[in-house]
């Protein structure tokens, strides 16, 4: 079988990265791309020979604004992973966009329009299934879960190396909304007085420099940004965690969402400290495989002296998540379940 990936993609992304790793490694799989960052959009002939030479077209995350093109062009089955909706994102998450307003309708029309024109539309969870389904009314036929996954070839839990007298809660991503960052600053302000206690947050984005005053403006000295970190160096740095910390946002999509680090940080055997939220509760369970916390600062805070004190208790969660995601959410798995997805679209 030939797939073709196809549209304005970044081949790097985590989710598609995964995704494309996970078909390498399929037999009677090969794989082909199209990506108009390298090779021009308006080329229809070259575009459609791609198309043609493909029993599947799969368009990767964020190609919203391409489905209609492609399936146009090449009237071949086509896969879809829209991974987010764009007017949730813009309205509700950003808040970028007011609700009634002409960008708001914009955005819609693209989540809407894309997924309808979709032969198969692929989620990261059933949160997100349901909402496709209830705001775009995505027939739920169409759509399937595919999680996000992690590849485990990248990704190997190795032994804490640190000062024995420093417990580390750790965090990376893009201090996008969803991951309410400023909770955890919030936590940090609140176990202030444990000095054995460090916060180490990795990354930078859209709220970093507002999310770094704040930590600023409350004197902590527990609490250190190391900036961004190269894909191939995430490991590494968070294998130096004693415990990693989730998302705490308090935005719709932060609800409906299992992000790349929580995958992440299973595999990299770590106990996690997460917000209570819909889409987490679809693969994890509490106090076994993952702690999940009201999104209050002292709840987490609690939920870190909880983990810090009974050692027992954070290996034994980190073990069954550990176990849960490299077994049963590894790339190999993603990619057979996508390929699964092709043969019965074909």
């Amino acid at each position: 079988m030939n797939i073709l990936f196809a549209g304005d993609f970044e081949p790097g992304y985590n989710r598609t990265k995964i995704i494309i790793d996970g078909l390498r490694a399929q037999p009677g799989v090969t794989l082909s791309f199209y990506n108009y960052k390298e090779k021009s959009k308006w080329n229809f002939p070259a575009l459609r020979k791609a198309c043609k030479a493909a029993d599947v077209i799969f368009l990767p995350s964020f190609t919203h604004q391409d489905v209609l093109m492609i399936k146009w062009l090449s009237g071949k089955p086509l896969i879809f992973d829209p991974l987010i909706s764009r007017y949730m994102s813009k309205v509700f998450d950003y808040k970028k966009v007011g609700k009634y307003s002409p960008r708001a309708f914009k955005n819609y029309l693209k989540d809407k329009i894309s997924m309808s024109m979709a032969d198969l539309v692929v989620c990261d969870t059933h949160a997100h299934l349901q909402y496709f389904h209830d705001t775009f009314n995505i027939p739920e036929h169409k759509m399937h879960v595919l999680p996000v996954g992690v590849n485990t070839d990248d990704f190997k839990p190795a032994p804490v190396q640190h000062p024995q007298n420093t417990f580390i809660a750790g965090f990376y991503g893009g201090f996008i909304p969803l991951q309410g960052t400023r909770m955890i600053i919030e936590a940090a302000k609140v176990l202030q007085p444990h000095t054995d206690i460090q916060f180490r947050l990795i990354g930078d984005g859209f709220e970093f420099k507002k999310v770094q005053q704040l930590a600023k403006d409350y004197g902590l000295d527990n609490v250190s940004f190391l900036g961004w970190v190269n894909y191939n160096k995430l490991a590494e740095e968070v294998n130096a965690f004693d415990i990693c910390l989730g998302i705490f946002g308090e935005t719709m999509k932060a609800d409906a969402v299992i992000p790349n680090k929580i995958f992440h940080y299973a595999a990299l055997q770590k106990a996690i400290i997460t917000k209570n939220a819909p889409a987490i509760r679809e693969i994890f369970e509490d106090g076994r495989d993952i702690i999940l916390s009201e999104n209050t600062a002292t709840a987490i805070a609690e939920k870190i002296l909880l983990l810090k004190n009974d050692p027992v208790l954070r290996a034994a969660v980190a073990e069954q998540g550990y176990r849960k995601i490299v077994t049963g959410y590894n790339h190999k798995v993603i990619g057979k379940s996508l390929y699964e997805l092709a043969v019965r679209l074909l």
